[in-house]
């Protein structure tokens, strides 16, 4: 009953703490590489449009950096949900679906989507059937491909990279990814292009912009990060790393 008692006792004063706003360090789950958001050096450490924010976003809450957690996009809510972390930062967009399980931030940034493909194949974006079109499991670049074109064949990958490479190898007729993400990963590939326009409609699928996600109950952290981003804008450090990184605007 003592060690009971004790074992309670402790539980409420690490819950009085958080409660109380005492966050000392900040884990944060992020899918790599997905260039230029995140992805790593030639020495193994992270760096990206995300990774330099979130650090930012860290200090001004704790002091501290961020402690990065890699996961695999299809279970990054899991292990936000069984405490791997306690914030993912990581080109999350925020849609009504996944408001039911998980609590935004306040939106950081905004991009549009599109279809990229080989010059050669003159794959049009309006013409899908039969076509194989790759994209990011469990994104809403997935979600839009399964529900609004009709008639492809819709190829799953855990990770762009993988998606890269069989795009690359003519596995693929094109794929359907983050814009930003799809121009630096073919900035070098004369034979891969922008097929069509950017896409950002319909709301219901592409959400208002891109947050921060939280466990429902952690609204202290997710008001602290919120605050934090912004500072970030208004005092101009956001807009320094966002010129690092793209040559437009995509502040929300």
């Amino acid at each position: 009953m003592k060690k009971t008692l004790i074992a309670l006792a402790g539980l409420l004063a690490i819950s009085s703490a958080s409660q109380a706003g005492d966050i000392k360090t900040i884990r944060v789950g992020v899918d790599s590489p997905y260039p230029p958001f995140e992805f790593k050096k030639p020495d193994g450490s992270l760096t990206g449009f995300e990774i330099e924010l979130g650090n930012e976003v860290c200090k001004e809450v704790t002091g501290k950096e961020c402690e990065w957690v890699v996961q695999a996009w299809d279970g990054i809510i899991p292990g936000l949900q069984s405490r791997k972390y306690d914030m993912i930062f990581s080109s999350m967009t925020i849609n009504e679906d996944r408001k039911k399980h998980v609590l935004f931030s306040e939106p950081y940034y905004m991009t549009p989507s599109a279809f990229f493909a080989p010059v050669k194949g003159k794959f049009d974006a309006k013409v899908t059937k039969g076509k194989r079109i790759g994209v990011q499991r469990a994104t809403v670049q997935d979600k839009y491909i399964t529900d609004m074109v009709k008639g492809a064949e819709v190829v799953r990958y855990t990770s762009a990279d993988d998606m890269r490479v069989d795009l690359e190898g003519g596995r693929l007729d094109a794929i359907f990814v983050d814009a930003p993400v799809g121009l630096d990963m073919l900035k070098d590939k004369k034979d891969f292009a922008q097929a069509g326009e950017m896409i950002k409609d319909p709301v219901s699928i592409f959400g208002v912009g891109i947050g921060a996600a939280f466990r429902k109950r952690d609204k202290d952290l997710e008001q602290k990060v919120s605050a934090a981003l912004e500072k970030l804008k208004k005092n101009g450090t956001y807009d320094v790393i966002m010129k690092k990184y793209f040559t437009f605007d995509i502040k929300v």
